[in-house]
């Protein structure tokens, strides 16, 4: 980790790029690697699960397979979250308590999800 004037301890080098926490708007596993996806549509893959990651980025984790950053969430639906690119995101039954701590307006449900709690965004 490399820490600068302009970077915080929320920083982590990934394929030798270095992202930090604001950058990042969520995560989701594939296996033991994790693909990071960012503000800016880029999508990385790394070799740390995604457990390392969410703890070390200090991310939210709504699923098994999904870590969200609650700065980067659009809107709260009805058992869904959704996020700034569109990305809609259902969290497992363990982790629906994370929707009541999330201070967003709630709308009604327009999707239906699928089991592993990821639903693709329509582009």
């Amino acid at each position: 980790m490399i820490i600068t004037a302009h970077k915080t301890l929320l920083d982590m080098i990934v394929d030798n790029i270095l992202i930090s926490a604001p950058e990042v708007e969520y995560l989701t596993s594939a296996s033991n690697y994790t693909y990071i996806y960012l503000m800016d549509g880029t999508r990385l893959l790394s070799s740390h699960n995604l457990g390392r990651i969410t703890t070390h980025l200090a991310l939210t984790r709504v699923h098994k397979r999904v870590s969200v950053n609650k700065t980067h969430i659009s809107k709260v639906k009805e058992g869904a979250i959704v996020m700034k690119s569109g990305f809609v995101v259902a969290p497992s039954r363990r982790m629906k308590s994370v929707l009541l701590t999330l201070k967003l307006k709630k709308t009604p449900r327009s999707r239906k999800l699928q089991g592993d709690g990821v639903v693709k965004s329509k582009k």
